[in-house]
């Protein structure tokens, strides 16, 4: 993964406690997110961090922002949504004799790689269903128009033929609109 945004720590790196404070904006490049699906971020975004030296490490606190857009998981439109979040994470040297917990991220000299740190972030927080809207109704499943903008007068009731068992046996065993059966 190419290096987008680097910390130098060395001002603070021999004065535990010590904590140097970043802020403004950074260009990230898509994303592809969960499903193989494009995040497009739209540049630049707001980023303000707080590197701590925290005696066995560096620890990064902070928030950064900015838009992105998606395709509806519905009816293929694009969406541009915006995302606020929390970014915490964690340094430690790569000759640390320390126990690593999960998440831990290494470093080596005096900077601090953030890169992998603010899009793993970024991919974290965005919603696994994206939707123009809640009420979104989607493609048609016969000639595929937008049902959002447009209506068509395609027959919706596609019957799965190999359903048709289930069917016969609702009809001669019964069963009422409410589940209950008829006998």
């Amino acid at each position: 993964m190419e290096s987008i945004f680097k910390v130098d720590i060395s001002p603070i790196k021999d004065q535990p406690g010590q904590t140097i404070e970043i802020q403004g904006k950074i260009v990230l490049p898509n994303l592809t997110g969960v499903g193989d699906r494009l995040l497009e971020l739209i540049n630049p975004w707001e980023l303000e961090l707080q590197v701590t030296n925290i005696n066995q490490g560096f620890q990064v606190k902070g928030k950064m922002a900015g838009s992105y857009e998606m395709i509806c998981d519905r009816c293929l439109e694009k969406v541009r949504s915006y995302l606020e979040t929390e970014i915490t994470d964690n340094f430690l040297p790569a000759n640390n004799s320390c126990e690593k917990e999960d998440g831990d991220k290494i470093y080596l000299g005096d900077e601090l790689d953030l890169t992998e740190t603010l899009l793993e972030t970024i991919n974290l927080k965005i919603p696994m269903k994206n939707l123009c809207s809640p009420d979104c109704q989607g493609l048609c499943l016969v000639c595929g128009l937008n049902l959002n903008t447009q209506t068509c007068k395609c027959q919706q009731d596609v019957f799965d033929p190999r359903l048709a068992n289930l069917l016969k046996w609702k009809e001669q065993e019964g069963g009422g609109s409410d589940g209950q059966s008829k006998r």
